[in-house]
Parts: C-alpha cells; sequence; structure tokens
C-alpha cells in the first residue's frame, strides 16, 4: 500500500522557486519509500496558481487554515490599516476555530468540524490517513518583532501542530529558520520544531542560530540546488524578444516587491531599492551591456508579484535595445532556470533566481532579504562577498560588484562547480537520514 505524504505549506505555480521546492520535495519523498500517494494545497480556488503541477498528476486538498486576507482584492505591495484590521479580526476568529480542532479533546476537534466547509472537513478526514508530513523547503520561519509575526508563524506552522495532534510524522526539509525577534514567535516556531521527526536547515547561518536554541538539525543544501534545467533551446525565444545572446555581455535582472516591515523609512527604503536599480540599469545599458529584467515570480498577491518593481524601472526608460523585460506565465521552474543559462550574470533579488543561475554555471549577486538564506547559502558556496543587503541597495556597490564578477569570472565559477561537486552526495545523505526516521 503507498504511503500517504502530505507537502507543506501551499504550492503556487507562479513563485517559481516555490515550484522547485515543491518538486523537488516530492522526488525525495519518493526516493525514500517505494510508493507514494502526493497530496498537496492548492493555493485557492484559482486554478491558473498551480495548473502546472496539476498536470504531474498528485492530488490536491483545501487547506484548513486560510489566509486572513482570503476574499479581498490584494493590489497593493503595502495595506493600509483598516485592512490589517480586517485581517486581524479574521485571524482571531480562525485561531479559535483551528485551537479547537488541535485540541486533545475529541468533543473540541467535533466542534471545530462543525465550523469547517466541506473541502476543509475532507482535508481533516485525509490529514488522518497521511503517513508522514513534508514541509518544505523555503525561508518563511523568521520574524523581526512585529506583533503579528507571532501568528505568521503559527499561519505558517498550523499544519506542523496539525500532524502532531494527530501523531504524524513530520520532516523539516532544508531550511532557513531565524531570526525570530519575537518571543512568541520564537515560542511558537521552537514549540513545533521541537516535536518533529527530522529538523534540516540548508545553510550555516540557520544551523548555528538553531543550536543556540539548543536543537541540532542537519544541514542539507537548498533543494533548489537539485533542480534540473529544462532541455528546450531558448535561443530564438530569447532573440525574437530582443534579447542579444551572443553578440553582447547580457544580465538577467530580479526585483520583488519589498514593504521592509519593521522599519520606519519602510517608503524610503523601497522608493530607493528602485531608485537605484534605475541608476545600475541607465550604467548598464548605457556602457553596452543587454539587461534583462525578468519577472521571477508572479503572484498570487501583490507582494509576491515581481512585475511591479521591474515595470518600475523598465518604464523609466524610452525604448532601448539594450534593455528587455520578460515576463511570460507559461514558464515553470526548469524553463525559468534555463533562461538563466543565456546570460553572463543574474542580479537575484528572488533567490532562487540566484539558485537557478548557480545551477546553470551562471555568476550571481545576491540582494539579500528576509532571513538568513542568501546570507547563509552564499558565504557556504565562498561567494559571500557578492551580497547587498536589500535595506542597503547602492548602485555604485552594485556596479562594484558586477566588474568584479566579470573580472573575477572564472573563480566564481570554480567556488560554483566546487560547491555543485558536493550535491549528489549530499542529496543521498538527505534520503539516508530521512529512511532511518521512517
Amino acid at each position: 500500500m503507498p504511503a500517504k505524504v502530505l507537502i507543506v505549506p501551499i504550492n503556487t505555480d507562479l513563485n517559481r522557486g516555490d515550484q522547485a521546492l515543491s518538486w523537488e520535495s516530492i522526488e525525495i519523498a519518493k526516493s525514500i519509500s517505494q510508493e507514494t500517494d502526493i497530496y498537496l494545497y492548492k493555493s485557492n480556488h484559482n486554478p491558473d496558481l498551480y495548473k502546472q503541477t496539476d498536470k504531474l498528476g498528485y492530488n490536491y486538498l483545501t487547506r484548513i487554515l486560510q489566509h486572513p486576507g482570503r476574499g479581498t482584492s490584494n493590489k497593493n505591495i503595502r495595506q493600509t490599516s483598516f485592512i490589517y484590521f480586517k485581517w486581524g479580526i479574521k485571524a482571531i476568529n480562525d485561531i479559535l476555530i483551528t485551537l479547537l480542532l488541535l485540541s486533545k479533546y475529541k468533543f473540541l476537534n467535533k466542534l471545530s468540524l462543525l465550523f469547517l466547509s466541506k473541502e476543509k472537513k475532507y482535508t481533516y478526514k485525509i490529514f488522518k490517513e497521511i503517513d508522514f508530513v513534508f514541509l518544505k523547503g523555503g525561508g518563511f520561519l523568521h520574524s523581526y518583532g512585529k506583533i503579528s509575526n507571532a501568528y505568521v508563524m503559527y499561519y505558517q506552522l498550523f499544519d506542523v501542530f496539525l500532524a502532531h495532534s494527530l501523531g504524524k510524522k513530520v520532516f523539516v526539509l532544508p531550511n532557513s529558520i531565524g531570526p525570530l525577534k519575537n518571543s512568541l514567535a520564537k515560542k511558537i516556531v521552537t514549540n513545533a520544531l521541537s516535536k518533529c521527526s527530522f529538523l534540516s536547515v540548508r545553510e550555516g547561518a540557520s544551523l548555528s542560530f538553531l543550536k543556540h536554541l539548543s536543537f541540532n538539525p542537519y544541514l542539507s543544501p537548498d533543494l533548489g540546488f537539485y533542480l534540473k534545467p529544462s532541455k528546450r533551446d531558448f535561443s530564438e525565444y530569447l532573440k525574437k524578444r530582443g534579447v542579444e545572446i551572443g553578440t553582447k555581455h547580457c544580465i538577467a535582472i530580479t526585483l520583488r516587491p519589498y514593504r521592509f516591515d519593521g522599519k520606519k523609512n519602510a517608503k524610503y527604503l523601497y522608493k530607493n531599492y528602485i531608485n537605484q536599480f534605475k541608476i545600475v540599469v541607465n550604467r548598464l545599458i548605457n556602457s553596452g551591456y543587454h539587461v534583462s529584467l525578468i519577472a521571477h515570480t508572479i503572484g498570487p498577491s501583490a507582494h509576491e508579484d515581481d512585475r511591479i518593481p521591474l515595470l518600475e524601472v523598465y518604464n523609466s526608460f524610452e525604448k532601448n535595445k539594450n534593455l528587455t523585460y520578460l515576463y511570460d506565465n507559461s514558464l515553470d521552474c526548469r524553463e525559468i532556470e534555463k533562461i538563466y543559462s543565456y546570460y553572463n550574470l543574474v542580479i537575484g533579488t528572488r533567490f532562487h533566481s540566484v539558485i537557478f543561475a548557480i545551477n546553470v554555471n551562471t555568476p550571481a549577486i545576491a540582494i539579500s532579504y528576509g532571513g538568513y538564506k542568501a546570507i547563509g547559502i552564499m558565504k557556504d558556496m565562498g561567494l559571500s562577498e557578492y551580497i547587498v543587503p536589500i535595506e542597503e541597495t547602492n548602485s555604485d556597490k552594485i556596479l562594484f560588484l558586477i566588474e568584479k564578477a566579470f573580472k573575477n569570472n572564472k573563480a566564481v565559477i570554480n567556488k560554483i562547480l566546487l560547491y555543485k561537486n558536493t550535491l549528489r552526495e549530499k542529496r543521498n545523505e538527505l534520503i539516508h537520514r530521512l529512511k532511518k526516521e521512517l
């Protein structure tokens, strides 16, 4: 009888990094059990958000704990105080219902079920039949002191708590965890992780952080490093869109919307972030480089839609043959990864655009944000000098690193190859350790 495996949290194909982590988590699950029945969560009722993964034939469930912003339009990077208030009311209601479901008392579980939709009741039924829960890789377990951080951690880890309450094994695949500056958020995260059967992190900074909290996690590379690029030839695809591959140095840039949560000067920091990249692009195209602004992630919310900052930059220029904007929602993670192979350099705010570039031996500069992922992984590869914190976005610094990356191209590629040479062994070791916990 096949083992039933649930991959959490939610998957969306609009985020190519998240898609890659889901797909590689599935491959890991298949490697530790001879037969598997894979379950994933729908992002919501919009099939466009998961249609690429849906073609692979896996089972989809509706998540029990939904985002408090469900049912509302989300077209702005920043939300108003009134919107946050409305979300807060929904979140309180959700907490009360889901805590009943987590209770050890069955009559409270039954009471909670009265408030769940038919789809969510079905999810709960399947959850009780699940053999293992895999918390896929990522970098979503961090907080910087906001009051709402505690709820965010509960929201992210609800499925882990539900698995614990039902006696299911939870395997935490390589994640970035920390910092956790909100004390309640830290308590929620440590409580969830302490009962997991297997805990792994994807870089040294998270390893050190968790060791300070008396955990002993296993260090293993980000699952995105195992993604294989598409075999499709994108030469003509790029040329038709004006990318001058093969005739001049081509640089790909990924930007993401960012709220700069917890910063008093958040609006200034975002404006500076955009303006500094306008300066970078202007210098590059006037120096004969070809620059492509690539939409790596395109939703599902405005805060996850890279088109917003990319178009702020792109639309500030007159039409120029050295500048292209690439947006194609039909591409999956393997195809985006292959596209990065045609570039000489990637400047990535989306860190999986950096990982994808490295997978195809393209040097990259990381614009780091949100936790330890970029800082930790680049350091582990010996490339920490090619990081710019998003709060400190500076055109002179980025241009200096671009020049340095081209000048030291062979040395950078050698470091990439050295790191990649260890990946097969490390993947096998991860699978071996997971098998021991079955």
